[in-house]
């Protein structure tokens, strides 16, 4: 099951300590750093799992992350500059390309709850298409990209980063394949989107972690957001 053709996995993943800076007013520092790497080895265990995939190469100028993506069995890319998600995933596009590599499948390392179904599904829709894109289901960003040729589309991650990808499509004259997958779809950026890991299935490490924590979901109170906390 999978794609016929050589296709890797690229995990773009920023340096540790710099992660998630959208929860500090939840987490510390170091709690961050933790969270952040159980989603990595949450992601690098399914893409490691996935049947079709060809390799798995993860770019980062973090030596920590490298040593995490090396026990994995992942190539790892330098990125020594850090510049931000799209020059890593073009780095590493670069780098797969002049390898021979006939695509790429990118994966932030923040997307723990992905399957290796939804990656088989979409490698196979990969044979159709030159583009597709998973959305996020929050905020209207790119929660897995996947591109034959690596050079298809150039990379436009961030904010409405679904809508620019398939612009850019479009743009070059193919039609992007979307697909809607609960797993992948969800990524860990604000305090909200904790609950989904407070239940039972996939991201394992992230989950446990989290329940070490004792990260809550906290009860309804009528005229005020939820958020999660802690105790």
């Amino acid at each position: 099951m999978g794609s016929s053709r050589t296709i890797c996995a690229l995990v773009p993943v920023k340096h540790l300590r710099r992660a998630k800076s959208r929860l500090a007013a939840l987490l510390t520092d170091t709690q961050r750093v933790a969270l952040a790497e159980a989603m990595l080895l949450d992601v690098l265990e399914v893409l490691s799992r996935t049947s079709g995939l060809a390799g798995i190469a993860v770019v980062t100028g973090d030596t920590a992350v490298a040593d995490i993506a090396r026990r994995h069995g992942a190539t790892v890319i330098d990125d020594p500059a850090e510049d931000g998600t799209n020059q890593a995933v073009e780095i590493g596009l670069r780098k797969l390309a002049g390898e021979g590599w006939a695509g790429a499948l990118i994966v932030p390392g923040d997307v723990p709850f992905l399957s290796t179904r939804e990656v088989e599904t979409a490698l196979i829709k990969l044979d159709h298409a030159a583009v597709v894109i998973v959305p996020a289901n929050r905020d209207g960003g790119t929660n897995l990209l996947a591109l034959a040729p690596c050079a298809a589309i150039e990379p436009a991650f961030g904010p409405d980063s679904f809508n620019r990808h398939v612009a850019a499509a479009m743009a070059a004259g193919m039609n992007p394949l979307v697909l809607s997958f609960e797993g992948a779809g969800h990524d860990i950026d604000v305090p909200g989107d904790l609950w989904a890991a407070l239940g039972g299935g996939p991201a394992s490490r992230t989950r446990a972690w989290l329940s070490r924590l004792g990260f809550k979901k906290p009860p309804v109170s009528a005229g005020r957001s939820q958020e999660a906390f802690l105790p």
